[in-house]
């Protein structure tokens, strides 16, 4: 059967039950006490460090380092908290080897892992969800305060030194690819220079640009062949008669002086049309002397035609001067053959050093580019060695704490306290419901189903009053020793309870306004 608490009721458990409230309520609150007394303190040092933009405008000059702060910050940090480095620091300041201690490299390590905290600061841009990183917290907690501030410092020293490192390892990366890549075009620009040169060497004949030399040869050398052939005819008719035979050799020497006349300047308009790229070495020297001494050939050959026109009436053996007439039509075909076959082959060579020009320009485009980029490159890693790109700069110094942040004595005493009225209360509970005895006309009816005739009210002795007064009287004393211990922890091992009593007020002012004023 449920029982029905009423005021009375409660009020008359409490007056029996008050030590099982007290005893327990007592011993969880010297036992949080004693825990806030002897948890080990902590304290922690904070350093500030600030992410300064670029100072140079970006369209001026940009840095090849793209990696967001956010990015940058995150891999800072995994390098920062690798073993070795956490390792590296403890070692030299000794960390957790205090009092003798000895702990193995991985308990440093998670230690160290726990102690340090890393918090990036970021401002919305627009939303809450676009934000920028403006610089981050570095923390370290330790339980000497001195300690914390030094490693603190040396976190930071590691991180800004890691930054530097890291930003003017990837420029300088970026420069030297751009170079590398630079240098192998350059290499093959060279090369099919080369090739291009060794090309026109081995199809110097047939190259485009003497194309037109060539068709002009060979339009005098047909024009030449039709000179021989009338000179030819001539030669032929005219055998029967001495003055026949004296006009026709007068004849024949015009038409040779003219023939040669043409064959010197054609040879002196190659000459000339030749000359630049021989300079250049397209064409090679042996061409060109054969050049020269065709033409020197030729200016005698002139000279002695000449000669024999002006002695009036040379004879001249007639089938003689028809085979020289042949033979030099046939040497005539031969290079004019070879001119033709020349000409036919000039098309594919065409097309073969366009297909080289289109690469060799797709190449020094390509090379150009590269160029520009290299130069961008290098301009980047200018701008990380002389820090005119985003850095870190640190906005405050880790200093010593003046009071440790763990353990939080008040909140620990505070739930203790809690703690403590739940003890109490539940062991006076469990007491009183675990107890099956009568006291009352009520448990009385409920137990035995009898409604009581008449109730006898108990009488208290003098004696039990004694008794009652000095039991109230030591519990009185032992709050009093209590709260008065409690206030001397305070006092001693917290804050000075004036401070203590001052910095509430602070509180409940700026919870409450005005109260304080009342």
């Amino acid at each position: 059967m449920e029982q029905s608490i009423e005021l009375g009721a409660i009020i008359s458990i409490a007056k029996r039950r008050y030590a099982l409230f007290v005893i327990p309520a007592a011993v969880v609150f010297v036992l949080a006490g004693l825990l806030a007394y002897f948890m080990p303190r902590s304290y922690e040092s904070k350093a500030v460090i600030l992410i300064e933009a670029q100072r140079i405008p970006t369209e001026l000059a940009s840095s090849t380092v793209t990696a967001s702060p956010r990015e940058r910050i995150n891999l800072i940090e995994q390098r920062l908290l690798a073993r070795d480095n956490l390792l590296e620091i403890a070692d030299k300041y000794s960390l957790y080897k205090e009092d003798g201690a000895d702990p193995s490299p991985t308990t440093i390590v998670d230690n160290m892992r726990k102690a340090i905290v890393i918090d990036q600061i970021d401002v919305a841009r627009q939303s809450r969800r676009n934000t920028e990183i403006v610089g981050f917290n570095v923390s370290f907690q330790y339980p000497s305060a001195t300690m914390s501030a030094r490693v603190a410092n040396e976190l930071v020293t590691s991180i800004l030194s890691q930054n530097l490192e890291t930003r003017l390892a990837r420029a300088a990366e970026t420069s030297d690819f751009f170079e590398q890549q630079l240098q192998d075009l350059e290499a093959k620009l060279l090369g099919l220079e080369s090739k291009k040169a060794s090309f026109k060497r081995d199809n110097e004949e047939v190259l485009p640009e003497t194309l037109p030399t060539r068709r002009e040869e060979l339009s005098e050398i047909n024009v030449q062949i039709g000179e021989i052939d009338l000179e030819l005819s001539i030669v032929e008719q005219g055998g029967n008669g001495a003055a026949g035979e004296e006009a026709a050799i007068a004849q024949q020497l015009t038409y040779r002086l003219q023939s040669q006349q043409l064959n010197y300047d054609s040879f002196v308009a190659r000459r000339d049309l030749l000359g630049p790229l021989a300079e250049k070495g397209y064409v090679s020297k042996k061409t060109m002397s054969d050049l020269d001494r065709q033409i020197t050939q030729t200016e005698i050959e002139i000279a002695s035609i000449r000669s024999q026109m002006l002695q009036h009436g040379v004879t001249v053996d007639p089938a003689a001067r028809s085979d020289v007439l042949k033979n030099q039509r046939d040497a005539l075909q031969s290079s004019a053959q070879r001119l033709k076959e020349s000409i036919s082959l000039t098309p594919a060579v065409e097309v073969e050093l366009a297909a080289m020009e289109r690469e060799y320009e797709n190449l020094r485009a390509e090379f150009m580019h590269t160029k520009a980029k290299l130069t961008d490159a290098q301009i980047g890693e200018r701008l990380e060695q002389d820090r005119q790109a985003e850095r870190f700069e640190i906005l405050e110094q880790a200093t010593v704490p003046e009071a440790p942040t763990k353990p939080n004595r008040l909140k620990i005493m505070l739930g203790g306290a809690f703690g403590a009225v739940v003890a109490g209360l539940g062991v006076a509970l469990l007491v009183e419901m675990l107890d099956t005895s009568i006291r009352t006309a009520r448990d009385l009816e409920r137990h035995l189903q009898l409604r009581p005739i008449a109730i006898i009210p108990y009488v208290v002795t003098s004696k039990e009053r004694w008794r009652r007064r000095r039991v109230r009287f030591y519990q009185v004393v032992v709050f009093v020793t209590l709260l008065t211990a409690v206030f001397a922890l305070l006092d001693h091992y917290y804050l000075p309870l004036d401070l203590f009593v001052e910095r509430i007020q602070t509180k409940i002012g700026a919870q409450f306004p005005g109260v304080l004023q009342l």
